[in-house]
């Protein structure tokens, strides 16, 4: 008799210990997929709040590195993040530069100085996307050239 009630015990012990780490097990795979989610929507948000732009130089003599925003046609510098320059694939390429007319998808904190031309303080990663043709190229050239008189 005393056996089968130690069985009984061993068994409903063995329960409980698994009903527990399954419950441990679910709270935990629940937070890790509500984290990645959260990350999934920052990400969101960083792709929504980049800007578009594309690498000219300003001025005949001193010629100064700028960004022209394809969309608002504003003018303004940014500094290449130290970690470098990441491809169109995602992949970042270590001893990159930026070419004039290069098309770059910049991403940071979206604030921008009011000055001319403007600056952008915080950016936080910088991604080639694609080569401006020389029609493209041209165009931005002029918004500068008119910013410049």
């Amino acid at each position: 008799m005393k056996k089968k009630e130690r069985d009984w015990k061993m068994i409903i012990g063995m329960t409980i210990l698994i009903v527990v780490f399954c419950t441990i097990g679910f709270f935990f795979w629940n937070t890790v997929a509500k984290q990645a989610e959260l990350v999934k929507e920052e990400e969101k948000k960083a792709e929504e709040e980049a800007i578009v732009a594309i690498y000219m130089v300003m001025g005949d003599i001193l010629k100064q590195p700028v960004f022209v925003d394809t969309d608002t046609k504003t003018i303004f510098t940014a500094e290449i993040p130290e970690e470098g320059i990441y491809n169109k694939k995602g992949v970042l390429v270590e001893g990159d530069v930026l070419e004039i007319g290069d098309v770059v998808k910049i991403y940071g904190d979206g604030r921008m100085t009011y000055s001319m031309p403007g600056q952008y303080p915080g950016v936080t990663k910088m991604k080639r996307v694609r080569r401006a043709s020389l029609e493209e190229a041209e165009e931005y050239k002029k918004i500068i050239q008119e910013a410049l008189q």
